[in-house]
């Protein structure tokens, strides 16, 4: 994408940030204030975005309980349907035209995923919400996010999560920990740094696509990412 074309970036939200503070699987108040972020970012942005689906099923905690890992991961796949859909349901009531996309879905709202397909619904102003995961068990939807972003040529992979950046140590137990506004792949990994799943870290890295990892609990956080806001920490080449 040359630089004098539109702003398009893919942000990546786990599943149990939709839980809010309700406790309740989805809360609708934290919905509301996803969509309300998205929808006004998507006037001047173009935006796929990835879910994750922690907060009903995470694969792994149930293969921990003697599931075999594929049927876990089968089951965490399916999970992420109902949060995109949820989300979808929201981003129409504050108006935002959306396309819920994924493989191989009998869900009737949930169109097969198509990389060409989705850069033209992305190109059209259409936010495209990204179900399903890979269709893979053993990937996670943080290597999911980075796959659809190679794919769907994306500026910036923008990573949601309960943290505002990188520490060069673990801030929850050096209280002197220092964010690291700007870092590079490498010094991520020469310093042994926590990213994100080292799968979707590799993919960003050898496919030149910049991680910006933010708090998406600070009021306005995922408005102020989606736009170009330096919050959080970047990580690039």
């Amino acid at each position: 994408m040359s630089d004098n074309e539109p702003r398009r970036v893919l942000l990546k939200l786990s599943g149990e940030a939709l839980r809010g503070d309700s406790g309740s699987v989805l809360d609708p108040e934290m919905l509301r204030v996803i969509a309300d972020q998205v929808a006004r970012a998507a006037r001047h942005v173009q935006i796929a975005l990835v879910v994750g689906a922690g907060n009903i099923c995470r694969g792994g905690s149930w293969a921990d309980l003697a599931v075999h890992r594929t049927d876990a991961d089968a089951i965490g796949m399916v999970a992420t349907h109902v949060n995109a859909l949820a989300l979808g349901a929201h981003l129409r009531t504050h108006g935002q035209s959306c396309v819920i996309m994924g493989p191989h879905s009998s869900v009737p709202q949930v169109q097969h995923f198509d990389s060409s397909a989705a850069r033209a619904q992305l190109a059209q102003n259409h936010v495209v919400v990204l179900a399903g995961g890979t269709g893979n068990p053993y990937f996670t939807t943080d290597t999911c996010a980075a796959l659809r972003a190679a794919e769907l040529d994306v500026q910036e992979l923008l990573k949601g999560t309960k943290h505002d950046g990188i520490y060069d140590t673990d801030p929850a137990i050096n209280p002197d920990a220092n964010k690291l506004d700007l870092i590079t792949f490498d010094e991520v990994l020469n310093r042994g740094l926590a990213a994100m799943d080292s799968t979707a870290f590799t993919l960003c890295r050898e496919q030149r696509i910049p991680l910006r990892i933010f708090d998406m609990n600070r009021p306005d956080a995922i408005y102020e990412a989606l736009t170009g806001k330096p919050v959080g920490s970047r990580i690039s080449n």
